[in-house]
């Protein structure tokens, strides 16, 4: 009679003994004898696009990844080490609301992972709370209701394991996490005014745009933002040199709207006249690393549709000799 490998002897052990083995381990008997089961798990029967921690949100044209099998997910594995993967196989990974559900020593060990993943110039795709929106919704009511709706949101729904909170990010602190990771070339918004909606570039540059409080979520497609009668724009730097930044700027009011722009911050002071039709304006800066905010405040009258629509902001970023 054949011996038994140890992968089948692992398989017939109920999922939920076996879950009690730590995740450290647990992964590191995955990378040294295969994944428990009768047949080992393929990644070229899948595409090349990764969707991890999907939970209830497969996607199709995508291999969808969870730690929880009643997910129903197509492979079972842990974010932070996925021995199953080949390296530099894959074009995008999405990370939906995932990190916020790490331990903070854990966050770098998912990303640097997920770089393992990634094929060159592979986009990364995020989304993870901002704490410092959080505190400021907190503070908007007095109200026991409120505080309550606000405190879920930052500590989690923790209706299982796995669903708890455990760490929070600020652009900055992001911004750099990636950076060390070797992701880059970074572009950041606010959807729903507390989560941050990310993407970056496996191996991109390091450097970050980030469209911060009072930039509107972007439209569908992208493009411009709306913005506010006031709003910031942050600018992320990594390394550990001064750089020359070269930002461009494309800027326009609303029809409705009479207002006029003024742009602080990183050494510059302009005031900019708007009109319905968007005009480039290009902006050089010299930044340390670390984040620089620039305040884009209007006067005037902004137009209304249920938000405030004082300008409409878009552009990008570069290091000035890699532009």
């Amino acid at each position: 009679m054949a011996p038994t490998s140890l992968p089948k002897l692992a398989g017939r052990v109920p999922q939920r003994w076996r879950r009690r083995v730590p995740m450290r381990l647990r992964n590191a008997l995955v990378a040294r004898f295969g994944h428990p089961g009768d047949e080992p798990f393929d990644p070229a029967a899948h595409p090349a696009r990764l969707n991890l921690g999907c939970g209830y949100d497969k996607r199709a044209g995508y291999l969808n990844v969870d730690l929880h099998g009643f997910h129903g997910p197509d492979l079972v594995g842990d974010v932070r080490s996925l021995p199953a993967l080949p390296s530099g196989r894959y074009t995008e990974i999405v990370a939906q609301d995932v990190l916020e559900h790490l331990e903070r020593a854990d966050g770098p060990v998912a990303l640097a992972e997920w770089r393992r993943l990634a094929a060159p110039g592979a986009r990364l795709r995020l989304r993870v709370p901002d704490l410092p929106s959080l505190l400021r919704w907190l503070r908007e009511k007095d109200d026991p209701d409120h505080h309550r709706r606000v405190l879920h949101h930052m500590f989690g729904t923790q209706a299982y394991n796995g669903d708890f909170h455990l760490s929070g990010y600020t652009e900055l602190l992001l911004c750099d996490e990636l950076f060390r990771a070797d992701f880059g070339d970074v572009e950041m918004g606010l959807h729903d005014e507390w989560l941050w909606d990310v993407e970056a570039t496996a191996g991109g540059s390091p450097l970050g745009l980030v469209w911060g409080p009072g930039f509107h979520a972007a439209e569908v497609g992208g493009g411009p933002r709306w913005a506010a009668e006031s709003a910031e724009l942050c600018l992320c730097l990594g390394g550990e040199r001064r750089e020359e930044i070269a930002l461009t700027l494309s800027l326009s009011r609303h029809a409705d709207a009479d207002t006029t722009l003024q742009l602080t911050g990183g050494g510059l002071e302009q005031r900019i006249e708007l009109t319905e039709q968007p005009t480039e304006h290009s902006l050089q800066l010299a930044l340390q690393p670390g984040v620089t905010r620039l305040s884009l405040t209007t006067e005037g009258r902004p137009a209304d549709d249920g938000r405030r629509l004082a300008f409409r902001a878009g552009g990008e970023a570069a290091i000035a000799a890699l532009a």
